[in-house]
């Protein structure tokens, strides 16, 4: 049986952060909500991938 834990661990592994910003770059993704565009995120993407990453494990991230 599979523990909630480890596949939440698993979807907010930084590998899978840094997958899925990936996959919007290459889909040309559009600026969301926040309106900060893809290439204003990758300009400091190590620290925001870490803050989304910090931000689901500790369950403190609140989507717009």
């Amino acid at each position: 049986m599979l523990k909630y834990h480890s596949l939440r661990d698993k979807v907010f592994s930084l590998k899978n952060l840094y997958a899925a910003f990936g996959h919007v770059k290459k889909n040309k993704g559009k600026a969301g909500l926040d309106r900060v565009s893809i290439k204003q995120f990758e300009r400091d993407l190590e620290n925001n991938i870490q803050n989304i990453h910090k931000e689901l494990k500790t369950g403190i991230y609140q989507p717009l």
